[in-house]
């Protein structure tokens, strides 16, 4: 049998109420979501970022995070355009030669489609493996944090919302980077 594909549904449904964003007070958007002015600025800082990373300064030794900022760049920007390009160009040529040959075959249009940005789905995963790896490093060096929590004196430890942290964790949260790259609702 040719590579066949189905959808299952699974029986167990969760339902999880989700308040509309009528029901929210105003200050609770406000603490919710990004608002124009927040937005800017986030922009105003990425474009400062892309600037610094693609100017002379950049090769001074500094730095930067553009993580997700990649197809910004110029380099990065004329690559995603070549690749939607190849993409187009091949789906378009399978679409006409099935036209010329009366034929009508999705799958193979969407082969070729896949051969053509195979490259481009087999970077975006290793990446993704690398931000994953990013994440449980972070997490595993937090998780070291805590278990030294339990370690130290009564009087080192603070109370919050039933959880005992240290007074060195509070402080990274506090000082941690809260700026998004992106305009979705900040993380309550």
């Amino acid at each position: 049998m040719a590579n066949s594909k189905r959808v299952t549904i699974n029986p167990t449904v969760e339902v999880h109420h989700v308040l509309s964003i009528h029901d929210y007070t105003a200050s609770e958007i406000s603490a919710a979501w990004y608002n124009e002015h927040e937005m800017d600025k986030i922009a105003q800082r990425c474009f400062k970022i892309l600037s610094k990373v693609q100017s002379v300064k950049s090769n001074s030794g500094q730095k930067y995070n553009i993580r997700g900022l990649e197809s910004h760049t110029t380099l990065g920007s004329i690559s995603k355009q070549n690749n939607r390009s190849a993409a187009y160009e091949v789906v378009f040529d399978e679409q006409q030669r099935q036209y010329e040959n009366e034929e009508s075959d999705v799958q193979a249009i969407s082969d070729a489609y896949q051969r053509t940005t195979s490259s481009s789905q087999i970077w975006a995963q290793v990446v993704g493996r690398r931000d994953e790896k990013a994440v449980e490093a972070y997490l595993y060096e937090e998780e070291e944090e805590e278990t030294t929590v339990f370690l130290a004196t009564p009087a080192e430890l603070k109370v919050t919302d039933s959880k005992i942290l240290s007074p060195v964790r509070i402080r990274r949260r506090l000082s941690g980077n809260t700026d998004a790259l992106s305009p979705m609702p900040r993380a309550a």
